[in-house]
């Protein structure tokens, strides 16, 4: 029996590009921004509180993802009530959460629980975040 152990590959990323993202935040060429529009994401950005969760409550469609980028916002305060909000209106998707409140990253096992990352993380940590986040997300295949 052999055992191969591969150092140095990158890993695979399990979310695919098309995902529907409303991203929250006062840093519209930001970090954040740039990374989930890396990712192929199909990005939709919005600068205040309310217009971003009334645009999440109101979309037909639905988005696959939220991302509150929190400190421009009030921060994990903020953030939480953006969450005690989605959840009152029976909203269900998926939330990722930035801020500089958070001391590491925290990828919780829970479907209903927020992926919370440290505003300086590394790009590995973020993108790990934002497939663990969406790690149950049916794929969409067209025929």
């Amino acid at each position: 029996m052999h055992i191969l152990i591969g150092t140095g590959q990158k890993p695979l990323h399990a979310a695919a590009p098309g995902v529907r993202v409303l991203l929250l935040t006062d840093q519209t060429e930001g970090a954040t921004a740039r990374r989930l529009a890396q990712y192929g994401s199909l990005l939709d950005i919005e600068t205040t509180f309310d217009t971003a969760l009334n645009t999440l409550l109101g979309d037909p469609l639905g988005y696959d993802l939220f991302v509150m980028d929190c400190d421009g916002f009030g921060g994990v305060a903020a953030a939480e009530r953006a969450i005690a909000t989605l959840i009152a209106a029976d909203a269900r998707m998926r939330v990722m959460l930035v801020s500089c409140e958070f001391d590491e990253p925290a990828y919780p096992l829970g479907r209903r629980a927020a992926v919370c990352l440290p505003e300086v993380v590394s790009e590995e940590a973020f993108r790990f975040g934002f497939d663990h986040v969406l790690r149950d997300r049916a794929t969409v295949t067209y025929m």
